[in-house]
């Protein structure tokens, strides 16, 4: 049981990361204003422990976890871009 609980919040930290790097990027280029961190974190257990009770442990493991990582790498690919293309804006300045 508590290792279901922790893995629930570990799928929606690495999950609600990515997220906070796809939206940094955001609010770095200017598009966006504010961050909701804590409601994206909060929404994102909601979402995996229910997936958690339908599913069950085993089978929401091998479908969350793959949404994680692409999660992530998206959200780390944006932020990069992101930085990048500010950098060469800067410099052209």
């Amino acid at each position: 049981m508590l290792l279901t609980i922790a893995h629930v919040f570990a799928y929606a930290i690495i999950q609600t990361f990515g997220f906070t790097l796809f939206t940094l990027a955001l609010q770095r280029l200017g598009r966006l204003q504010r961050l909701y961190r804590l409601k994206a974190f909060l929404f994102l257990v909601m979402v995996n422990a229910a997936g958690t009770m339908t599913f069950g442990e085993a089978a929401w493991g091998r479908t969350s976890t793959p949404v994680a990582a692409g999660l992530f790498l998206i959200g780390m690919a944006f932020f990069l871009a992101a930085h990048f293309y500010l950098g060469w804006k800067k410099l052209r300045r």
